[in-house]
């Protein structure tokens, strides 16, 4: 039995199916500036901050290219992006919730307005709003601090590598959702969302 008090959720891949969006968006991005890369360049760097994935696509232009995929998702693909059936768990968790993501705060918060999800989380904190992303601690740090509790008395929901170094690195519990997926190793494992009443009461 995990004793906490508070999440802290990341976003795409755990409470929302959004990567392919994301993907798309990028491509959408590149392809405006003249820049060819595969899909298969671009979907291992999702997770990361969304200004290290444009350093890695293209070096100098990245602020350029980042801002132009931020627009271009919000106006072309965030309607692809939909809810996972389990998200509605974080409705019936009565305690303090987070969204740390590796988006940009303001698509973070225009997503969880769209799946209708926003009301339900005190605080979030996009990669942009931090100097040093996931899997630094320091968005975890933060959110824990806006929401008044110790991370060591948090714990930390997502689906990627990059979650769960964050989590163990800021002394959280890492709890990684599978997805279908094989989860990384030191996390605590659940098939679904809603095993964590059940986890934390």
């Amino acid at each position: 039995m995990i004793r906490i008090k508070a999440i802290v959720f990341d976003l795409d891949g755990t409470l929302v199916d959004s990567v392919r969006a994301h993907v798309d968006a990028w491509l959408d991005a590149l392809r405006t500036l003249g820049i060819g890369k595969a899909r298969e360049e671009v979907e291992p760097l999702m997770g990361l901050p969304a200004l290290k994935i444009a350093e890695t696509l293209c070096g100098d232009c990245a602020e350029a290219l980042a801002s132009l995929k931020n627009r271009l998702f919000v106006e072309k693909y965030i309607s692809y992006v939909s809810p996972y059936p389990d998200a509605g768990a974080v409705t019936v968790l009565d305690i303090g919730k987070a969204v740390v993501t590796s988006s940009s705060g303001h698509v973070a918060r225009e997503v969880l307005k769209r799946v209708g999800l926003a009301q339900h989380f005190a605080v979030v904190v996009g990669g942009d709003e931090v100097a040093r992303g996931k899997p630094d601690p320091e968005p975890l740090i933060k959110a824990c601090s806006v929401l008044g509790v110790d991370p060591r008395e948090t714990a930390v929901v997502g689906d990627s590598q990059y979650d769960v170094e964050m989590a163990i690195r800021g002394g959280a519990a890492p709890i990684c959702v599978s997805r279908g997926r094989r989860c990384p190793d030191g996390a605590l494992t659940v098939g679904s969302l809603w095993e964590l009443r059940d986890l934390l009461y």
